[in-house]
């Protein structure tokens, strides 16, 4: 029986902020950013999210950990 390997490739922040109503309708946008380090604390992840957020306007609504793996099957 073959046996699956983890790896991951990547580990992003997806940021979304809430700008409000217009028209009607509630607008928001999301902004992800690469390169984060695999072995980040939720606290560390947290902090960021909320420092980017903190620089500007919009109200900070999520933010995601975003980790890409590729699964391998070994023989």
């Amino acid at each position: 029986m073959a046996t699956i390997q983890k790896n991951t490739e990547s580990v992003g922040m997806k940021i979304t902020v809430n700008h409000g109503e217009e028209n009607g309708k509630i607008v928001k946008s999301s902004k992800t950013y690469g390169d984060i380090k695999e072995n980040v604390t939720d606290e560390a992840f947290m902090a960021t999210a909320k420092a980017i957020t903190g620089m500007q306007e919009p109200i900070r609504e999520k933010q995601v950990k975003v980790t890409a793996e590729e699964l391998v099957e070994i023989a």
